[in-house]
């Protein structure tokens, strides 16, 4: 479902979220409404410009503190030990939506993207991050090169309310385009694949794939696994 399939009040309602700096007028221009109509919709809804901004700014202090728990959260290691992670350089190209057609547009420009970027470690790749989404067209190589995590691709769409869901795991042989990609240590190329779907305010606006080289890491589960 595209954002034009939204009610009028739904698009208001997700711009609001998106994005809490938006001002009123912007929100009624992307909707093609008045600000009065606006209003009366987040009045409504009982949504607070003002406080959805101050919590993304408490969120967002919360974050570069690094306040958050590892508790509840699976944990992929590398076997060989006294090795640091180092995130690889980061890729884009535009693809085809036919295959993606589940995704949601949170503006109705926005064009479809992979987004790449390798994992090393000692200068060798032992796993590959690629997200699948749709970004603004004016997306390019040097706004990549200062991002800190994929995940920051999704600031302007309100980063604090990104959730995923059905993360699947799986082993599987590589293909040819994994091997190429990846350096594999063990003998045979074995890729440990995690797939899920990125959320906001619970629509599906990504897909997020990573590989892994499954004979030079480990996953760990916190808490009991139910088979």
């Amino acid at each position: 479902m595209g954002l034009e399939e939204l009610t009028k009040k739904e698009q208001i309602i997700n711009f609001a979220r998106h994005d809490p700096f938006l001002k009123i007028s912007d929100i009624a221009e992307n909707v093609d409404t008045t600000p009065r109509y606006v209003r009366t919709i987040l009045s409504e809804a009982n949504i607070s410009l003002m406080e959805l901004r101050e919590k993304y700014a408490r969120n967002m202090e919360q974050r570069l503190a690094g306040e958050r728990s590892d508790l509840q959260q699976a944990t992929i290691r590398l076997l060989e030990k006294d090795k640091d992670f180092e995130a690889g350089e980061i890729s884009i190209k535009q693809i085809d939506d036919l295959e993606f057609n589940d995704l949601v547009r949170t503006k109705p420009q926005e064009k479809l993207y992979k987004i790449i970027q390798e994992k090393l470690v000692d200068n060798h790749v032992y796993g590959w991050q690629e997200i699948i989404t749709y970004l603004s067209s004016d997306i390019n190589q040097e706004r990549l090169n200062h991002l800190n995590s994929l995940y920051e691709l999704f600031g302007d769409k309100g980063i604090n309310n990104v959730k995923f869901r059905n993360n699947i795991i799986q082993v599987e042989e590589a293909n040819p385009i994994l091997e190429s990609r990846l350096d594999f240590t063990g003998e045979q190329n074995l890729v440990m694949k995690s797939q899920r779907i990125i959320l906001i305010d619970k629509l599906p606006i990504g897909i997020e794939n990573h590989y892994f080289d499954a004979n030079s890491i480990k996953l760990i589960f916190p808490g009991e696994l139910v088979v």
